[in-house]
């Protein structure tokens, strides 16, 4: 890996080695004065030198010239470990290849020769999509871009989520890129293996239909056998969970039906249920925490052929779908095809103080049924508002949950502050919670410090994006590879770094890291 020489930021560790520091403009370097917690003289938490030894697998050491950008909470500290994998500022391959700004959406899959890995991961704000390649052990060997900010749409590339055909059916792998605040706001399907990229490719798949697509989130083959389900989430304020589905096969994405969520049942305004009133839109304010209603998906007929007007009058005013304040990410559970019809979603809300049925955020369960997965149940786990202040549920901390990833036993909430980084009186956290929503614990969240060229006051520091449960893959249990939007780091090096500078891309940071220890 090479070294990127910024303005005011000077390389002066080999990374190689991995022994030496360098310290300006605020850089302690990995093994340096102030290590991870900026308090002490080892590279660990509290102290605790993370320096690999014989016996630890050669996955887990800082491999970008940056530290991991995050603090770990006391409760997580002795088990849970962050390693920097990849920065802006590194360079690395033949091509010099750098990583572009705000790294959300991402998907890892195995090379076809089975050495190494591929890592496919959006750039929200450079409207790019990189393409890494990993060794064994996680180590960047070079990148590229399948998608670059001269795409004809100059969508930017959200939530993504990779279809993989051992898991969701057919023969090829595929990246589902969620391209939201475009001029055609559909999904994008990027062939990760391609030999030669074509950056600025049309790729939208119009039968999923036209929406702020935030995420499309496939469900496994044998979930609904000999039928293809994607969820996504429309990322309005007045959108809802979308699904697509196909009685074709199992990896059918072109013929299926698209379908918008509408609640069967409201509060009653007592903490019971009632049926809810044919032509009324409802929205999040008629569900009360912890309280379960039973909804539908109604379809959108010819919805590939509707303009994204066309669509959203369509659902508003005919089918009256259930209005969410910027629904965004959803995950599935793990651990089995019937889990897996366990959906969880974050609605972010319109940020502090905006006034909204939902200003700082909200996390739903959504329980597909058996037979069908257009019907099922909807729970809200989690609030943020402070109008849930006292009711189980309620989580005062909570400011924008974005990013959701679930696994077999948990859920992982992130968020981005947009209301204000520090309202809540923190910056980004990621939550754990349990399957119900309880026992919910704060796992890390976004370090602020100086690095090169950044402001400190302003009002976003940053956000998470995609957290990807990779222990399978590479054979260790607990391990995770986590995107950081560094947004709070700018410099104008960090444009176009993926070829094309165009029309408003975004000067911040992006850097990924490897998670050891995170329970699954």
């Amino acid at each position: 890996m090479k070294i990127l020489k910024l303005p005011l930021l000077l390389a002066c560790i080999s990374l190689a080695t991995l022994t030496t520091s360098c310290s300006e403009d605020g850089l302690d370097g990995l093994n340096g004065e102030n290590g991870i917690d900026g308090q002490d003289g080892k590279d660990g938490q509290d102290g605790q030198d993370l320096t690999p030894t014989l016996e630890d697998n050669e996955m887990f050491y800082n491999k970008s010239l940056i530290e991991p950008l995050v603090n770990i909470y006391p409760e997580f500290s002795s088990s849970v470990k962050a390693y920097s994998l990849l920065t802006s500022v590194d360079v690395i391959g033949e091509s010099n290849f750098q990583i572009a700004s705000t790294v959300d959406g991402a998907g890892l899959i195995h090379e076809a020769s089975g050495d190494g890995f591929i890592y496919v991961v959006n750039c929200e704000d450079a409207k790019a999509t990189a393409r890494l390649r990993l060794d064994n052990n996680l180590n960047p060997l070079s990148g590229d871009y399948l998608l670059n900010s001269g795409v004809a749409d100059y969508s930017r590339q959200c939530s993504g989520t990779m279809w993989e055909k051992e898991i969701h059916g057919g023969d090829k792998d595929v990246f589902l890129s969620a391209s939201e605040e475009s001029i055609s706001n559909v999904v994008k399907e990027l062939d990760p293996r391609v030999e030669t990229p074509n950056p600025t490719g049309d790729y939208g798949n119009k039968a999923l239909g036209h929406f702020l697509w935030e995420n499309a989130v496939p469900l496994p083959k044998n979930t609904y056998p000999g039928k293809t389900v994607i969820l996504g989430g429309n990322d309005l304020d007045g959108g809802q969970p979308i699904l697509y589905f196909s009685e074709n096969g199992d990896a059918d994405r072109t013929n299926g039906k698209v379908y918008v969520l509408r609640t069967k049942q409201i509060s009653d305004g007592t903490g019971g249920v009632i049926s809810a009133p044919d032509a009324e839109r409802h929205d999040e304010s008629d569900f009360d925490l912890k309280q379960s209603y039973d909804i539908e998906f109604l379809e959108i007929p010819n919805a590939k052929n509707l303009s994204t007007n066309e669509t959203s009058n369509y659902y508003k005013n005919t089918l009256f779908a259930t209005s969410f304040v910027r629904m965004e990410d959803l995950d599935y559970q793990k651990g089995s095809d019937a889990n897996a019809r366990n959906i969880y979603f974050a609605v972010t809300g319109k940020g502090a103080g905006r006034g909204t049925v939902n200003d700082q955020g909200t996390v739903y369960k959504l329980e597909l049924d058996e037979d069908s997965p257009l019907t099922g149940k909807l729970t809200k786990l989690i609030s943020g508002n402070d109008s849930d202040l006292g009711k189980e549920g309620y989580l005062r901390p909570l400011q924008s949950p974005d990013n959701i990833c679930v696994t077999e036993n948990y859920v992982y909430i992130q968020e981005d502050p947009n209301g204000g980084t520090w309202n809540r009186g923190h910056s980004a956290a990621i939550y754990q919670a349990d399957l119900a929503g309880d026992n919910v614990k704060t796992v890390l969240d976004l370090k602020v410090k100086s690095l090169g060229n950044n402001s400190l006051s302003i009002v976003e520091s940053g956000e998470f994006g995609a957290l990807t449960d990779v222990s399978e893959k590479v054979g260790v249990p607990g391990t995770f590879l986590l995107n950081i939007q560094v947004k709070y780091w700018q410099d104008n090096a960090f444009k176009a770094l993926d070829g094309h500078d165009g029309p408003g891309e975004a000067d911040r940071a992006s850097q990924i890291l490897i998670l050891r220890g995170l329970p699954q």
